[in-house]
């Protein structure tokens, strides 16, 4: 009877530990609705959890591209009232100051016939597309 009795203390012991041993192998269901904040106070989640929970909120929208500050001219020709004759304004950046106003650097501009070079100074200009002189 005694050994019966032992054995019975053993059994329920090895099935104690194996069912405590099971419940902290497997983690619990998932449980939506009211009780789910409950059950985060009980077991925090997990960071493979947390990365999913970051990856599916929405993230604020990306501000607009400023407007660029600076445009590319093309190099042309054109006729100069000043100097009596066609002349060639060679490639430049133009700082833009508002839609249709620029600001032009100092520029060196050649006779498009003899190659003579002209220093034309910088200052505010309109824009370069509705420019007629240099």
């Amino acid at each position: 009877m005694i050994k019966f009795g032992l054995s019975m203390i053993a059994w329920a012991t090895s099935l104690a530990i194996a069912s405590v041993a099971l419940a902290q192998a497997i983690a619990p269901l998932h449980v939506g609705g009211p009780a789910e904040s409950a059950m985060r106070q009980l077991r925090p989640p997990s960071p493979s959890e947390q990365v999913r929970e970051q990856s599916m909120q929405r993230s604020a929208p990306l501000p607009l591209p400023a407007a660029p500050s600076e445009q590319w001219v093309a190099e042309r020709r054109v006729f100069s009232p000043e100097l009596q004759r066609e002349v060639v304004i060679p490639g430049h950046f133009e700082e833009r100051v508002s839609a249709q106003q620029y600001v032009a650097p100092p520029l060196h501009v050649y006779d498009a016939q003899t190659g003579m070079s002209v220093a034309l100074p910088g200052g505010p200009r309109p824009a370069p597309d509705s420019r007629q002189g240099p």
